[in-house]
Formats: C-alpha cells, structure tokens, sequence
C-alpha cells in the first residue's frame, strides 16, 4: 500500500506540473487533460518502479548462500505484491484470520491453484514475516527469484528426495533460529486439473513435526481467474483459515496421518 500511495503522490505531481506547462484552457477540457495526464504519469510511474525493481535484484548473486536473510526485502516483496493486487484489481477477502496466533510460528499449508495463491497471505496477514516453499524454477523468474532467495526463501526439489530431505531440515532451523513462520502448498504444484484438490506430499508435515509449530490449514478460491481477469476486471479473491491444529494434537501422528486429515478438511471446504 505504502509504494502505491507513493506512485499516486508522484502522479498527481507530475500531472500538476506538466498542467502548469501548458497554456489556460476552458474548465471542461483543463479537467480532461489533468486527468489524462495524470493517468499518463501513473503508468509511467508504475513502469519506473517496475524498472527499479528489475534493475536492483539484477545485482543480487543467486549463486552466493544466503547467510543472513534480508528482512528489507521481504518487506519489499509484500509491498510489491500489494502493489500488484491494486493494479491487478484483484481484491482480496480473509476468513478466520483471527485464529492465527501471529505472536509465535507457524507452519501454513493451502491449496494451490494459481501464481497469485502467495500474494494473499502476505497481504492479509500484513507485519507477519512468511516464508513460502518454492520450486527451484522461481529462481529463473525476474524480480520475484532474485527477492525470494536473498530474503531466505527455502527451495525444495521434489524431484530429488535427497536434496528435499535437506531443504526440509534447512527449513525448520530457519523456524527455530528466526522464529518466523512458513507456508508451503502440499500439493507440490499448481492444480490445473478440474478436481478441488491434488494428492498432498507428506513430507510437507515433516516441517511442523520437527519444529513443534502449528499447522495453519487454509483455502484459496477463485484465485485461477485474477490473472485471466487482470485489470480488465476486478477479481474477488478469498484466504479462508479452516483449522489451527496444535502440537499436541498431531505428535501421535505420521505425516502420512496428518497428510490425510488436511486433505478431508481442504476437500470438505473445496467442495461445498
């Protein structure tokens, strides 16, 4: 929110000095050219940040660990992604928000149906640091690569168990030395398929049982259409917190067990 008030300052001011250029005009067209330069200066400004974003994680070395995340610009990345959802017309709607005990960690899980499926808990739950699982793939992506791995987003391949194991364990030290929160989609990947959910990877849970965290379990919907819809149309999206299972509540079981009991709980929402 902060970049984009920032942008219309700077739009409403160009709009106003490019105005004073120009020669008296009558009222009617005065109102129509300040505001069709106004507009004129919004996307420029919009491209600026755009270009500036570009520009300052283009020096950022992907090849270099990570040994202290930078918490600027996880900051960053969630003022970025409001931006986004502002420009986008993509509004966002949270459900049993309240539920999350934003005071200690947690480890979040949802479904997974869209690029925009992270935007919305780093929006709404706004001040709390998330980290989100990604795929190796995010890295090769302008701005958005270079942003999630110098702030210490984990990067799981599950194509390599091994490597996966690693990345897991990686994980729940970050948990327990930083005390910040993670959320990863159990089903590995986007569900570009017509069924509400696809199969949940176990080893997902492993995280909250090694850390001791919470297991937030929430749903995302309509997410699929905000891009198709993007700017043209408003999209209404919704973050809805289903369960918070403590634990104690799952100590007694695998991951398999707990893989299972989230699977009932997203489908029994995804198919109401």
């Amino acid at each position: 929110m902060l970049i984009w008030i920032v942008i219309l300052l700077l739009s409403a001011g160009t709009a106003a000095l490019l105005s004073s250029v120009f020669v008296p005009c009558e009222a009617w067209w005065f109102i129509v050219r300040i505001l069709l330069l106004f507009l004129a200066a919004y996307v420029f400004w919009l491209l600026m940040y755009a270009l500036f974003a570009f520009v300052l994680t283009s020096f950022i070395n992907k090849k270099k660990p990570v040994t202290r995340p930078h918490h600027g610009f996880r900051r960053l990345m969630a003022e970025t992604m409001e931006l986004i959802m502002i420009v986008g017309r993509i509004r966002a709607h949270g459900e049993g928000l309240e539920r999350i005990d934003r005071k200690k960690p947690f480890l979040l899980v949802a479904n997974h149906r869209s690029m925009i499926d992270p935007f919305l808990p780093l929006t709404l739950l706004k001040g709390t640091e998330i980290l989100f699982v990604c795929k190796p793939e995010v890295l090769n992506m302008p701005v958005a690569g270079g942003i999630a791995y110098i702030s210490g987003f984990p990067f799981i391949d599950r194509q390599n168990n091994r490597e996966a194991l690693k990345t897991i364990f990686r994980t729940v030290d970050t948990i327990k030395e930083e005390q910040v929160s993670v959320a990863i989609f159990p089903e590995g990947t986007r569900n570009k398929t017509g069924d509400p959910l696809l199969p949940l990877h176990a080893g997902s849970f492993a995280i909250a049982k090694r850390a001791n965290v919470p297991i937030v379990v929430a749903v995302n919907r309509n997410t699929e259409h905000a891009l198709k819809h993007f700017i043209w149309r408003r999209t209404d999206v919704s973050f809805k917190v289903l369960d918070v299972i403590e634990p104690e509540q799952f100590a007694s079981l695998s991951t398999q067990d707990l893989a299972e009991r989230v699977r009932k709980e997203l489908e029994a929402e995804l198919t109401r």
